[in-house]
């Protein structure tokens, strides 16, 4: 049950980071990427605070990561 509430409020902070992305697009892309290495280490931390053990909340964050990514990419590409 923690890994579900764990994975909701990743893709929570993945929202939010696409908003961040969004208002930052004249960004250069070494900031965006130092962006996305803040919001893995905060979602890591997260998992963490949930009393997670380290490598479930590692691939908590991982499968979070893959899944919002792959469903984004999906997204854009069925609209554009």
């Amino acid at each position: 049950m923690k890994e579900y509430v764990v994975f909701l409020l990743h893709m929570f902070i993945w929202n939010c980071f696409s908003i961040v992305e969004w208002l930052s697009a004249r960004d250069r892309p070494i900031f965006k990427a130092m962006l996305f290495i803040i919001f893995v280490y905060v979602a890591f931390l997260l998992a963490l605070r949930f009393r997670l053990q380290r490598k479930k909340a590692f691939w908590t964050t991982i499968a979070s990561i893959t899944i919002y990514f792959v469903c984004r990419q999906a997204v854009w590409h069925y609209l554009l």
